[in-house]
């Protein structure tokens, strides 16, 4: 089979799949449903490359928007009748950086050869750095449930951050690992971000008055991110498995 015929049949495969992934099982927690539909996306990322990625992504992309609109996601719903078209937008560009950072960054990781040093430097610092800007944000914030969450969910990802790194690099499959992580993180931040500059209102009346940060990491989106993300640590061995299988083909 042709190489282009190849890469049209599978990235369509993938795309079916992540159609069917969150349509029929997205796990409903809160405002937003659980999606597992990154980990085909970031198969076509990995193994056919970041323009598959993409594509997979803005099919990820277009699914959420369509069924936020026809009510079957009720967040969505309610940030699509705040702002349509940005909402759009944001479905869009999350899904698509999703499946096409994976891509991009599996490429460079592959080529590159201070790997290791690099990644726990920046992930030391990232954590530093987080934890000041936490610490900083809790001496502002009123309800003891937050104080204590925020912390809680800080520990966990950085945690989960440094458990990943140590399986990453004596596996041999850091590539693998790192696009994995890199998927959850382009979906979960950019849709925060465009929520935080776009949908501040929204996140206020949701909010009660609460601190619009706190309560989009502890009401939004915090645990939906923890577990994407660790489902994503947790497949990277089958996303590998996958990428070293397709190679022979």
């Amino acid at each position: 089979m042709d190489k282009k015929v190849k890469l049209i049949v599978f990235t369509g495969v993938l795309a079916a799949l992540v159609i069917v992934l969150q349509v029929f099982l997205g796990i409903p927690f809160g405002p937003f449903s659980i999606t597992l539909a990154l980990f085909p996306i970031v198969i076509g990322a990995v193994v056919l490359g970041p323009v598959s990625g993409l594509i997979l992504g803005l099919v990820f992309g277009v699914v959420v928007s369509i069924l936020s609109l026809t009510g079957k996601d009720p967040g969505g719903q309610m940030v699509f009748a705040a702002n349509p078209f940005m909402a759009w937008v944001l479905c869009l560009l999350k899904g698509a950086m999703a499946g096409f950072l994976p891509g991009i960054i599996y490429k460079a990781i592959r080529k590159f050869k201070y790997l290791a040093e690099l990644a726990y430097g920046l992930t030391g610092a990232a954590i530093f750095a987080g934890g000041f800007a936490v610490s900083r944000i809790m001496t502002k914030v009123e309800s003891s449930v937050a104080r204590t969450i925020v912390p809680i969910v800080f520990t966990l990802v950085a945690a989960g951050l440094m458990i990943a790194l140590f399986k990453m690099f004596k596996s041999g499959i850091a590539a693998c690992y790192i696009a994995s992580m890199v998927a959850p993180v382009a979906n979960t931040g950019i849709f925060v971000i465009g929520m935080l500059l776009f949908f501040r209102p929204v996140l206020q009346a949701w909010g009660g008055g609460s601190n619009v940060f706190v309560y989009v990491i502890t009401g939004l989106v915090g645990l939906n991110f923890l577990v994407e993300f660790f489902v994503s640590v947790a497949l990277s061995p089958a996303v590998a498995a996958i990428d070293k299988g397709a190679s022979r083909i």
